[in-house]
């Protein structure tokens, strides 16, 4: 009897070892499939930001209103057109690839630039509030507002710049 419990202590001694390396490697496991979400998330974000900037300096180099208004016409959806034409909302949609679609269903991320005009005595004042989000909330990533909101989109980048231009 005394050496069945002498054989059985080194079998319970590998199980408890094998139940603590097996907890191990999902913990480590988990932690890798974690920093990969936050490397794609980071390289989203540098992209997001290139293409914020891009849409802001293009709008800040035209010269005119009707340059602006084209520009977002033909690269942009309108979103929602105020009946005052004094705000306007577009967006722009991207694909996967960071490549440009009008296919809702293809986008992943979509810009929102969201514009208002302000008359001031020499000419107009535009601001533009340009927002870039993601469509779907990365996984892995414990974010509390996926929890609250269900309709919740991580903002990657966001402007807000502004263009005066001279009334001749």
């Amino acid at each position: 009897m005394n050496n069945e419990r002498k054989s059985l202590l080194p079998l319970i001694e590998i199980l408890i070892s094998t139940g603590i390396f097996a907890i191990a490697v999902i913990l480590t496991l988990q932690i890798f499939m974690l920093a990969r979400f936050l490397g794609i998330r980071t390289s989203d974000t540098a992209d997001a930001i290139l293409k914020v900037q891009h849409v802001a300096e293009t709008v800040k180099s035209f010269e005119s209103e009707d340059e602006i208004y084209d520009f977002l016409k033909n690269h942009a959806y309108i979103d929602n057109f105020f009946s005052s034409y004094e705000a306007l909302a577009f967006g722009i949609y991207y694909d996967i690839n960071w490549e440009q679609t009008d296919n809702k269903d293809e986008a992943v991320y979509v810009t929102n630039i969201y514009m208002d005009r302000n008359e001031e005595y020499a000419g107009n004042l535009y601001n533009y509030y340009i927002d870039l989000y993601k469509l779907e909330p990365y996984p892995f990533i414990n974010d509390r507002a996926v929890k609250e909101n269900p309709d919740y989109m991580p903002l990657l980048a966001s402007i807000k710049a502004g263009k005066f231009i001279l009334d001749y």
